[in-house]
């Protein structure tokens, strides 16, 4: 029987050295890698991951992502620290042990949850249990797709309870668009439910015109780095929790750059994966229409429902140009919805004044937009269904 392999989480306590050295000399389980930073026990590929109670980076958070690659998770407390095995439990890490047990015992239930390690991950978010609907708002960067998610909000929440999060860890705008202080954010949420720090609520702002509840982004794009795509999901978990609608803005850029767990852009990906409805925002030009096609190509490999609503956002006046707009996108994408949404000065006045758009030729072609997230519904994947990106592209270009 081969030995499952552990990740051991290094920290300056006597319990750590003698079961390295234990494994190293005896076996019954492998050292895969010692593990300093929380990316670490996300990035390599074990079985069992062996952690002590008093480790700053293990949170809830961390061991549901663990538990989504479908690793088990060990936690080792003090036997005179009962408030450690409570922690840990709380943690909901897969067993518990005492410090002082002798390593060949700490071998042997390594062993037992490598048995019953899963062998396929466990999506990271909570889909199958969640009552709220999830759209998920995406384009190429300066399409307007922040403007587009604002309205569709305020669109959707005429008709059900609906929250705004902005968890766009490239350029986060809704704060800035709507005047909002940068504080709470997106991190004040996830505080909040990984770390009971304050209540959820609490990073919730809500405008007394339409009522919706904003959840403002991250206030420095460089603070990506920091926050984990599991950790964001819960957040959309908890609003789903109390709401109706989630409008999720910030499905930009999805290029799968390097394997860490908090590589770039993969917030939108994760989102793109648990989303219900996708709406996808394309500038009204040629060169618009081409790169929402590579967009379109891109979100098409991380979701099981291709964006079905096309926004084609500041549509010209002109008959012929709007013709040739539609005709190329139901060409290239015959099974989508395609709204033009016309350009309306009244955008420009509420982005100089930090305010919603008043009712006019933007927020009706929105308000169609909402009607056709309210028909979406979840759907199961057709295995037959692909999309032949080459020869999408092919088209365009």
């Amino acid at each position: 029987m081969t030995e499952p392999e552990v990740a051991l989480v290094f920290t300056p306590e006597v319990w750590v050295e003698e079961l390295h050295r234990h494994l190293c000399d005896h076996g019954g389980a492998r050292v895969r890698s010692l593990v300093v930073e929380p990316c670490a026990a996300l990035d390599e590929d074990y079985d069992v991951l062996v952690v002590g109670h008093r480790w700053v980076s293990l949170t809830r958070a961390l061991v549901a992502d663990i538990h989504g690659r479908g690793r088990a998770v060990l936690g080792v407390f003090d036997r005179d620290e009962l408030a450690g095995r409570r922690h840990l439990l709380d943690l909901e890490v897969d067993a518990v042990i005492e410090s002082d047990t002798g390593p060949a015992a700490f071998a042997g239930v390594v062993a037992e949850l490598a048995r019953g390690r899963g062998d396929d991950p466990a999506p990271i978010g909570t889909a199958a249990s969640r009552d709220a609907f999830l759209a998920a708002v995406g384009g190429p960067p300066g399409t307007g797709r922040t403007e587009v998610a604002i309205q569709l909000a305020v669109a959707l929440h005429q008709h059900a309870r609906t929250a705004l999060i902005d968890a766009d860890d490239v350029a986060p705008a809704v704060a800035q668009r709507l005047g909002l202080p940068i504080e709470p954010n997106l991190r004040t949420a996830i505080d909040g439910v990984e770390h009971g720090r304050g209540a959820v609520g609490a990073s919730v702002f809500i405008d007394p015109r339409p009522g919706v509840h904003v959840v403002a982004g991250l206030p420095n794009p460089s603070s990506w780095a920091q926050v984990r795509p599991g950790e964001v999901i819960r957040v959309v978990d908890r609003l789903a929790e109390e709401l109706d609608v989630v409008v999720m803005d910030g499905i930009g850029l999805l290029e799968d750059i390097g394997p860490s767990a908090r590589g770039r852009f993969a917030i939108a990906r994760a989102l793109l994966a648990e989303a219900d409805a996708v709406v996808g925002v394309c500038d009204a030009s040629p060169v618009g229409i081409a790169r929402f096609l590579r967009w379109y190509v891109d979100a098409a490999q991380f979701t099981v429902r291709d964006p079905s609503i096309v926004v084609v956002n500041r549509v010209p006046r002109s008959r012929f140009r709007r013709g040739e707009l539609v005709e190329e996108l139901q060409q290239n994408l015959p099974t989508v919805d395609v709204v033009l949404v016309p350009d309306d000065s009244r955008v420009r006045a509420a982005a100089w004044s930090g305010a919603f758009v008043g009712r006019g030729p933007f927020t009706r072609a929105i308000d169609t937009v909402a009607a056709l997230v309210h028909e979406a519904t979840r759907r199961e994947v057709d295995e037959d269904v692909t999309v032949d990106a080459d020869a999408i592209l092919d088209k365009a270009l």
